[in-house]
């Protein structure tokens, strides 16, 4: 059986009477063309049913209208707020994404890295804390833009936003002490989290403001999970008697301590208070609900892709006329863009580095203690 051949744009420019050229420009948008022309150059493509390349496409205009997303771990129900968010931003922009999930894994991490340059997306947004530290040196002169979100780590030259964990940690703090609370400890984060050591960092700057010897804060390290969590939790409650408040490193770690303490049968909040960071969606469903600190996730991806659009569509990357044999009409070299307009160019009094500030988010899961 022989199959049906898919026309060509050739075919559709033969059936119009036009230039290839003509019909490149019309499709895709940038063409200015006579009514007549426009009209008989989409009446070819509806009668030869003819679909564009992207391929084709891709090496024309040097770019695949794709960006790849590096996140660092797909089970985390941190990431699917910042991924629908970026996808969100990308679709408006008729961008696609690919998603890579590094699952914490150096190897992976350097695999993803390479692959989606070798794919030739056009540029990649890493939301994997532990990229910018395993990776910096790939990372600073990288093949296709960047832009790093949510990772503490500054590489030289390339956008990054974040959140302000230093100051999340601290109003953390500063809640369960206003609360009336005096001993608290503060389950960190994995040391190659980047973020745990400026929330650990403004736990102890609460402490040093409440006139309290930020030495004598007692703190377990976690893994940034609801297992780490409770081991951690454990332990404190072993260690710090009197222990009256719980400073967590993110909402899967306080969940870990909430799961703890009612199994040490210890009430939340009467007797013991929990605090998080992150604001995750399961934060607000937990028993009881948990106070935490809210990022602006959704904010910090629209955010990453706007800047990596504008830095692409900067780039003066427009094509030119095809070169199929025939002289372009008139009508449509007057519609072809200027290469040179600037217009869209990144603003160079923009920040390289953006840190969104972050707010209490006060539930059920702190109150003042016992007296």
């Amino acid at each position: 059986m022989t199959g049906v051949v898919a026309a060509t744009i050739a075919d559709v420019a033969d059936r119009a009477g036009v230039s290839t050229a003509t019909v490149s420009r019309i499709l895709s948008g940038v063409s200015q063309s006579r009514p007549v022309t426009r009209a008989r150059v989409l009446d070819a493509v509806k009668q030869l049913d003819y679909r564009p390349s992207g391929i084709a496409r891709s090496l024309k205009l040097r770019q695949t209208k794709t960006l790849g997303l590096i996140i660092t771990d797909i089970q985390n129900p941190y990431f699917p707020a910042l991924v629908r968010g970026v996808e969100d931003a990308t679709w408006e922009r008729g961008y696609a994404v690919l998603l890579c999930s590094a699952a914490q894994n150096a190897e992976r991490e350097a695999y993803y890295l390479e692959l989606l340059a070798e794919r030739r997306v056009d540029g990649i947004i890493v939301a994997a804390s532990r990229i910018g530290a395993r990776h910096e040196a790939w990372l600073a002169n990288p093949p296709v833009p960047v832009v790093l979100v949510n990772c503490e780590v500054d590489v030289p030259g390339v956008p990054a936003i974040l959140s302000d964990n230093r100051t999340g940690g601290r109003l953390a703090a500063d809640h369960l002490l206003e609360l009336g609370h005096r001993r608290i400890a503060h389950v960190a984060g994995p040391p190659s989290e980047a973020a745990a050591e400026p929330r650990l960092a403004g736990v102890r700057d609460a402490l040093v403001a409440a006139g309290l010897d930020p030495a004598k804060l007692a703190v377990e390290v976690g893994d940034g999970h609801v297992s780490g969590g409770q081991r951690a939790t454990g332990a404190l409650l072993e260690a710090v008697p009197g222990l009256t408040g719980i400073v967590c490193y993110n909402d899967l770690t306080a969940v870990g301590a909430l799961l703890a303490l009612r199994r040490r049968g210890v009430a939340v909040p009467y007797e013991m208070s929990v605090v998080g960071f992150d604001d995750l969606e399961l934060a607000s469903y937990v028993d009881p609900p948990l106070t935490t600190i809210s990022q602006e996730t959704r904010r910090m991806a629209r955010w990453a892709v706007e800047r990596l659009a504008r830095t692409l569509d900067g780039g003066g990357r427009n094509a030119g006329p095809e070169e199929d044999g025939r002289a372009p009409e008139a009508d449509d070299v007057a519609g072809t863009p200027d290469a040179s307009d600037d217009d869209d160019e990144p603003d160079d009094d923009e920040p390289l580095v953006v840190r969104l500030p972050v707010t209490l988010c006060v539930r059920g899961s702190t109150a003042p203690p016992r007296p």
